[in-house]
């Protein structure tokens, strides 16, 4: 085995020195052509000052800026232009900006817990998401690209409204509530006053959620194989999912009822009440050495009922830790996210493990001395059968 070993560490040390001279090779050809192409422009130039200007000049000139989209509608086109402007809810969990460019959340940073690096742990980070809705009414209308008004006299310490108003009286609005001492996120979007502008035959909006998801711990490797993107089907047994290291997507016309943008620990998890009608999910990891982990992104459909003057349309998300008790809590199957193993490995994570380590993590503060003595735990018990 050694012999061989040192002939193909031989053999492959006099490939790559071919290799490398043959590119060596290569490379003297091109800065070669490269300078003889240089000679022969230089010579032209000088030949014809005349046509060389005319091309310097076409080449320099100053590109017309895009135009922003123009609508129908003055107050559209008021509020394409307009700067937006952050606004912040907090609880005792997380503390959620908002942006009303586009009426989103802006960042999700969730409390008492830190990355890594000991920084602040961000679920989603400013312009690095963007959550967006698209109505026909119409015209498409992306909320993204219109800056909402914030309406203070109906927000308060846990409520923030915005409002896009129309030339016809209607306005969209978004509402968005914290509730108190949780990871919850409540919105309502509704279309006010908009029944004579969004066609009869148009039953359905279209969401556009897309992140690029921050790195929160030391090892990539490990950080990226439990990190994935979950979608769940209503009544299914556990969620579908794309991901765990790998890039990935998948489409479907089926009802959704949410979907998880799952990293290693936390997650930033979407739900519609009403049940999603279709998706498109797509996820990718970036390079190692890198801030960020992953981007996922989502297309969803969601129905409306048109020609009512208020159609109201509720979404619900998590942001926060992946707590099998406390996502068990909501009563969605978001627990379900959490790999426990197969059917015998799962009833015993799910009775013996997450109980022990529960009870263990009152008395510990440290994860890794808990996960030692659990690790010991787990060889004992397995030690008659080894």
């Amino acid at each position: 085995m050694f012999l061989i070993m040192m002939g193909y560490f031989g053999y492959q040390s006099r490939q790559v020195a071919k290799q490398q001279a043959y590119q060596a090779q290569l490379d003297s050809i091109a800065a070669a052509e490269a300078y003889a192409q240089w000679q022969q422009d230089s010579i032209w130039r000088a030949e014809h000052p005349e046509a060389a200007a005319a091309v310097d000049s076409a080449a320099t000139a100053v590109q017309a800026p895009v135009q922003a989209p123009v609508y129908s509608d003055s107050l559209l086109n008021s509020a394409a232009r307009a700067e937006g402007q952050l606004l912040t809810l907090e609880n005792e969990k997380l503390e959620i900006v908002f942006t009303t460019r586009g009426a989103q959340p802006y960042s999700v940073k969730v409390k008492d817990y830190l990355t890594y690096s000991k920084e602040p742990l961000y679920l989603l980070q400013g312009e690095k998401s963007q959550l967006g809705y698209v109505v026909y009414a119409p015209t498409a209308i992306d909320t993204r690209k219109f800056t909402f008004q914030y309406v203070p006299e109906a927000s308060s310490d846990s409520t923030v409204v915005m409002r896009l108003p129309m030339g016809n009286g209607g306005y969209i609005e978004q509402k968005y509530t914290l509730v108190k001492d949780s990871y919850s996120l409540n919105e309502t979007l509704s279309f006010v006053g908009m029944g004579n502008l969004i066609p009869r035959n148009v039953g359905s909006i279209d969401i556009d959620f897309d992140a690029v998801i921050p790195r929160m711990e030391k090892g990539y490797k490990n950080e990226t194989q439990y990190s994935r993107l979950n979608y769940y089907f209503p009544d299914d047994n556990k969620p579908a999912n794309i991901g765990n290291g790998r890039a990935g997507e998948k489409r479907f016309n089926n009802n959704i009822e949410w979907f998880a943008f799952q990293q290693q620990f936390f997650s930033a998890i979407m739900r519609s009440p009403n049940n999603f009608t279709y998706g498109e999910f797509k996820i990718e990891f970036m390079p190692k050495g890198g801030e960020d982990l992953m981007h996922c992104k989502a297309l969803m459909q969601a129905d409306i009922v048109p020609g009512s003057d208020n159609i109201q349309v509720p979404f619900e998300f998590y942001f926060g830790p992946n707590d099998y008790k406390g996502l068990k809590a909501y009563n969605h199957s978001y627990e379900k996210v959490i790999p426990l193993g197969g059917r015998i490995i799962g009833v015993f994570t799910k009775y013996v493990i997450i109980p022990l380590f529960d009870w263990l993590s009152k008395f510990i503060s440290s994860y890794g001395i808990i996960i030692l003595l659990m690790t010991i735990f787990i060889k004992i018990v397995v030690l008659p059968f080894a």
